[in-house]
């Protein structure tokens, strides 16, 4: 089970360097699909913001820290990482490594030039290495990408590793968007990382980096692009840690003895956490929550007695849906005391985890469904309203929908007022049942909710769709 540090909601993995290379080697001797995530600061603030990318770092199977504020936070919250791990220092090891074991490398992105330099100076500083690709799309955003294409061509290459140079959040969407298309072992956003190796961006001194001053190098080469992002990043995320801490420490003048027990019930097995959690207890919750993942049993979590948990604890905590998801199986939390609540509530992590009131609840794993959608047809009109979350989970259900519209239909109305989620996944679809509806004479329109109208501003897509502010036709 992973080892993490949760800092703003998100696991960061406790490796140094060489164990992130190893990890990289077990995922591609796996062959199954794995995304690793190389997160800064700006990483996890455009979190704060964006509820889809951080739906995906609760997802993707390693997050390295790529910032020295990352590692210093996680000693102000007493579970201090390992050490920084830049995806500017992975993709040149990376190199090497796939040149020694064979390895193939597919590159993604970035500027034309750029990516061809950064490929030459790859192959000559690491003789025998495989690159099978190296395509830099015209920029566009993902929804509207000739997205087919990009896969055919990767499909045809069978890389083991992806490196994708898109920028984050795109890169890191994009690759999840796609994960069930990608066959690739090891797929990474690599940002910039194409520029550098280029000799495009020059990287600050190495005494700068290992400092945490590499910021104000990149910010006196790039004033005027990055001041805003720099500023914004450095208030919110002062202000974010701060908070964090304070909600985690609050609570550590009660000492009570610590304990993890566990009991079988039905078809769960019930955690109990008690007392004041922290990484002396981190190895036995793991493997008491790992045994009980492995039988034919679901997970409950009792917190009823927990006064609090240290960062690290609060790291596994957030990795195990995943882990139980992997063997069909749920996690869920009955007890959340109030304190607990503030921290869950301050890192925006709620709704990763399954809280329920009553243990009877818990047990029998009720929740109600997530996404509903109702079609009322008119004639020639169609209206379909959502609500709920409308995300991958969910999107094979709105997919049905979508298919079963006659085909006669001259405009769709797509009522998202009470739409709470939508992931890009999601969007896509829309947007591709939108053009498919256009070639044969039907129009669709979006209206959106809250949540709607914040990502299509957000990704920048209010022209792509036809969004209205009332509903006339269907409704």
């Amino acid at each position: 089970m992973r080892n993490t540090v949760a800092i703003l909601g998100i696991p960061i993995d406790d490796l140094n360097t060489e164990q992130v290379m190893e990890r990289l080697d077990e995922f591609v001797a796996s062959q199954r699909f794995h995304q690793v995530a190389t997160a800064n600061t700006d990483f996890l603030i455009q979190g704060l913001d964006d509820p889809e990318l951080k739906a995906i770092l609760w997802t993707v199977d390693l997050v390295v820290p790529d910032g020295m504020p990352i590692v210093l936070a996680s000693k102000w919250l007493d579970a201090p990482l390992k050490e920084r791990v830049t995806g500017a220092d992975l993709v040149p090891m990376l190199a090497q490594r796939a040149a020694q074991k064979g390895y193939k490398i597919f590159m993604l992105g970035g500027k034309p030039e750029n990516a061809q330099k950064a490929k030459l100076r790859m192959e000559q500083e690491n003789p025998g290495l495989q690159i099978v690709g190296c395509s830099s799309p015209a920029p566009s955003h993902i929804v509207t990408m000739d997205n087919e294409k990009i896969l055919a061509e990767i499909e045809a290459a069978q890389p083991d590793i992806l490196l994708v140079a898109f920028g984050n959040p795109k890169q890191e969407k994009w690759i999840h968007m796609h994960r069930d298309r990608l066959k690739v072992p090891v797929c990474i956003g690599v940002g910039g990382t194409f520029d550098f190796l280029a000799g495009a961006t020059v990287r600050a001194p190495e005494w700068m980096q290992k400092s945490g001053f590499e910021w104000l190098h990149r910010l006196c080469q790039e004033p005027r692009r990055l001041w805003r992002r720099y500023v914004r990043d450095i208030v919110h995320f002062a202000r974010f840690i701060t908070l964090q801490l304070w909600v985690m420490r609050r609570r550590k003048h009660t000492q009570g003895k610590a304990r993890v027990a566990d009991i079988a019930l039905g078809d769960c097995t019930v955690i109990s956490l008690v007392g004041s959690l922290d990484s002396k207890q981190l190895s036995k919750f793991q493997a008491k929550a790992e045994h009980a993942l492995n039988l034919p049993s679901h997970l409950v979590l009792d917190l009823q007695n927990t006064t609090d948990m240290d960062s690290a604890i609060l790291g596994t905590l957030l990795n195990l849906p995943k882990r139980a998801a992997f063997v069909g199986r749920e996690v869920r939390l009955v007890g959340v005391p109030s304190h607990l609540k503030s921290v869950l509530k301050i890192s925006q992590a709620q709704s990763r985890l399954r809280v329920y009131q009553t243990f009877t609840d818990a047990l029998r794993g009720q929740l109600p469904e997530t996404l509903e959608v109702r079609t009322t047809l008119r004639g020639n009109l169609a209206a379909l309203v959502l609500d709920g979350a409308a995300n991958e989970e969910n999107r094979p259900y709105l997919e049905l929908h979508l298919r079963q519209l006659p085909s006669f239909l001259d405009h769709v109305e797509l009522d998202m007022r009470e739409v709470d989620f939508l992931d890009i996944g999601t969007l896509a679809l829309l947007h591709r049942f939108a053009e498919e509806r256009k070639k044969f004479g039907c129009d669709v329109s979006l209206m959106p909710g809250e949540a709607v109208g914040r990502l299509l501003t957000r990704e920048k897509l209010t022209t792509a769709f036809d969004v209205v502010s009332t509903l006339s036709k269907a409704a």
